[in-house]
């Protein structure tokens, strides 16, 4: 995608000065697009922490593999280890570099979001199952070299903060696209904020396309959808990110 410059001038969390630039998705995840001037220093310090666990711990692999920037880490000096089984029977741990890494990342599944008809959870996330994805893009070469016949790869997911994180980024494209002053009506930003935590009445997932048309193969590194939706029999138009 092509990088993106928009500015704001205020938070987009409190209403307060705007402070500090804010990534619509994070920069350690390749975004370009940026809200300029749109958070204050306290309501970064809160919306931050919810990309910690997903990006520093469990897509740091990933994230290697993809060639993806990061201020604090070099990864081409980092080393990444992998469980795995040989042929022969050997349980060993491989210590691979960044170009023979697998690119392993875990994604979580969900039901339709509550909002949609999908069930409602008010302390959390509803989660139905979990899905690994590797990014590496030798993995089949470094299986053969290595004769690797199985892996075994844990992760942890902390509380709802890959949700959060999500969320975040559907309001930031919001923002972006329609501005700061859309909303009449505001759902993500007390789960962004973290004064709730019903995740499941906006987090889910779609595979079939039923609310969100499916996006398709798309060029870039990253794509959001952006659209509206408008309940049957109601006057309301919802804006809808997937």
């Amino acid at each position: 995608m092509s990088e993106t410059d928009i500015f704001v001038g205020r938070c987009i969390y409190c209403g307060g000065p705007g402070e500090t630039d804010e990534h619509i998705i994070p920069h350690a995840l390749g975004g370009k697009h940026i809200l300029h001037k749109a958070s204050c220093e306290k309501c970064r310090s809160i919306t931050s922490q919810w990309e910690r666990n997903p990006i520093k711990e469990n897509w740091v692999e990933a994230r290697a593999a993809l060639d993806y920037p990061s201020r604090h880490t070099n990864f081409d000096k980092e080393i990444f280890p992998l469980e795995v089984v040989l042929r022969d029977g050997t349980k060993t741990v491989l210590n691979l570099k960044r170009e023979e890494t697998f690119g392993l990342a875990s994604f979580l599944e969900y039901p339709l979001p509550a909002f949609f008809g999908g069930p409602n959870n008010e302390k959390g996330a509803l989660v139905t199952g979990a899905m690994l994805i590797g990014f590496g893009p030798n993995s089949k070469a470094v299986a053969g070299k290595y004769g690797i016949k199985e892996i075994s790869f844990t992760t942890s997911h902390k509380g709802t903060h890959f949700e959060r994180m999500v969320i975040k980024i559907a309001y930031c494209a919001a923002v972006a696209t329609w501005g700061l002053g859309c909303f009449e009506e505001d759902y993500a930003l007390p789960v962004i904020i973290g004064t709730k935590n019903n995740v499941s009445f906006l987090m889910g997932c779609d595979p079939l396309g039923k609310i969100i048309p499916l996006i398709g193969k798309v060029g870039g590194d990253n794509c959001i959808n952006v659209g509206v939706y408008r309940k049957k029999g109601d006057d309301k138009i919802m804006l809808l990110s997937g």
